[in-house]
């Protein structure tokens, strides 16, 4: 199943909230919209205007590319989400992590159907 880009902010804003143990109807009156279209937005059955997106990341104190993590599979996004999270890691579990990486892609690469 793909998960579409409204989806995936969708659920990157619910996550936000609800780590901050947030209410809907709080966020919503913050933003100035109705608990439904909160809903909607956090469902991914609207994707929001440029204006809301930048409302709803400032009142969950994100930054707004947050809102974006895991919307793209453009692998220079990929990279960079990689990139974020293993920035606390130290030098030997960033060393682990690239050997598994690198494991895991000569498998996929195996499995590929040769044309």
């Amino acid at each position: 199943m793909t998960t579409t880009i409204a989806q995936r902010i969708g659920k990157n804003a619910a996550d936000a909230r609800k780590t901050q143990r947030r209410t809907q109807a709080e966020v919503a009156e913050k933003l100035g919209i109705d608990t439904v279209s909160l809903s909607r937005i956090e469902r991914g059955v609207v994707a929001p205007g440029l204006a809301t997106l930048e409302a709803l990341a400032d009142e969950l104190s994100i930054p707004l590319s947050q809102l974006f993590d895991g919307a793209s599979t453009r692998s220079a996004t990929v990279v960079d989400s990689i990139a974020g999270k293993i920035d606390s890691l130290n030098e030997a579990d960033r060393i682990f992590l690239l050997n598994q990486l690198n494991a895991w892609v000569e498998k996929l690469v195996e499995k590929r159907p040769k044309n």
